[in-house]
């Protein structure tokens, strides 16, 4: 359950301002902001990827984040643009975006993204600036650098279109269209079937 959520316009000079300190971004016109607080203290473990720089992880924690607590935020956005997330905490944050599906026991499987320490900015600031799409699900696992790092956080994304928590619902694979169909049409043609011969059996009486 989200603490706090919103959903407010801002200035380029504000998304600027967020932006120049993770890449060079050119700033929409105007952008969108959505906000929420949330905890990792309670959540679940998972061994965390390590941070690659604007690359996907391909690696885990070896050491540090073995088993460290985190916090998974599913979105989809209404915009196609590159938008900019910032985490803030009360402890030494880290964190990943994922598209399409977040497996913890495959941490780096559909990894976009991770970072530990904003460049310039004190511990307890992560985040990057990513490009995303329509009709994707994202999913922001906030965590910790180490097992002990825990607390209180809030994340800001900042882009052109509107941020929706929850998912889509995944499109069904071929076969499984094909086999719901061929279900579909046995189960029309047995009640077509009982309903011609149930009078012919009542006929019989």
């Amino acid at each position: 359950m989200f603490k706090n959520n919103k959903a407010t316009f801002v200035g380029a000079s504000i998304v600027w301002g967020l932006t120049a300190s993770m890449s060079s971004l050119t700033p929409s016109a105007q952008a969108v902001t959505f906000t929420y607080t949330e905890t990792t203290l309670g959540g679940p473990v998972f061994n965390r990827p390590v941070d690659n720089f604007s690359s996907p992880p391909t690696a885990i924690s070896g050491g540090a984040g073995e088993a460290v607590p985190y916090n998974s935020f599913g979105f989809t956005v209404s915009a196609p643009d590159s938008y900019v997330f910032q985490s803030t905490a009360n402890f030494d944050n880290f964190t990943v975006l994922y598209q399409n599906s977040f497996n913890p026991a495959d941490s780096v499987f559909n990894a976009i993204i991770a970072n530990d320490d904003i460049f310039g900015l004190p511990t307890g600031n992560s985040g990057f600036t990513v490009a995303l799409n329509t009709g994707t699900n994202y999913f922001l696992v906030t965590t910790g650098f180490d097992n002990p790092d825990v607390g209180t956080f809030t994340n800001t994304i900042v882009g052109a279109g509107t941020v929706t928590p929850g998912t889509i619902a995944a499109v069904p694979e071929p076969a499984t269209i094909l086999g719901s169909l061929a279900a579909f049409g046995y189960g029309v043609y047995s009640r077509r079937k009982i309903k011609v011969e149930r009078p012919t059996t009542k006929k019989t009486f």
